[in-house]
């Protein structure tokens, strides 16, 4: 060999470190891991204490989440009471039969005439309470008009979504 070539081999040697290999470190952290889980799972009050501390983070969550999602049904339930209080004005001919709501709903009109007049309804978004309390009186009597049943079985849906999301607020 060439004394080039003998001496590359040697510098290569002298530049390794001194002390056990870096898969060695590996393993044996890997060991100490297995070693601390197999404790944990044979350990019930180190379980329970672990748990405990995760359930109270749990029970914040799901009690926000049922709120955001309360909220929402809120929000649809105020909706579709807004759309049936405009259809059922559609159909106001045929709800002048009943004769609980008439009265009501006349009222309700005579207000929403007066606000126009004096330029306070401008747009829609603002007649929506106005709209919405015509839905409210139309969902308590229910006159049977096929058109406005859909917005009935809507409502019953959401009403039951919203009672089962308290319970389940009451329940936590």
């Amino acid at each position: 060999m060439n004394e080039i070539e003998v001496a590359y081999l040697f510098s290569q040697a002298g530049n390794q470190k001194e002390g056990l290999p870096v898969w060695i470190f590996y393993i044996a952290l890997c060991v100490i891991l297995l070693l601390l889980f197999l404790a944990f799972l044979h350990n019930k009050s180190l379980r329970k204490k672990i748990n405990d501390i995760f359930l109270v983070y749990k029970k914040n969550f799901l009690k926000f989440w049922l709120t955001a999602v309360r909220r929402h049904e809120e929000k649809k339930r105020s909706r579709l009471l807004i759309q049936l209080g405009q259809h059922g004005l559609e159909f106001w001919p045929q709800l002048k039969e009943v004769k609980e709501a008439t009265a009501e709903i006349k009222s309700l009109e005579e207000k929403k005439q007066n606000l126009k007049e004096s330029g306070q309804a401008e747009n829609s978004t603002q007649l929506n309470g106005h709209y919405q309390a015509i839905g409210l009186i139309i969902d308590r009597t229910r006159p049977e008009i096929e058109q406005l049943s859909i917005y009935y079985s809507k409502l019953d849906t959401v009403e039951r979504r919203i009672k089962i999301l308290e319970r389940q607020l009451e329940n936590l």
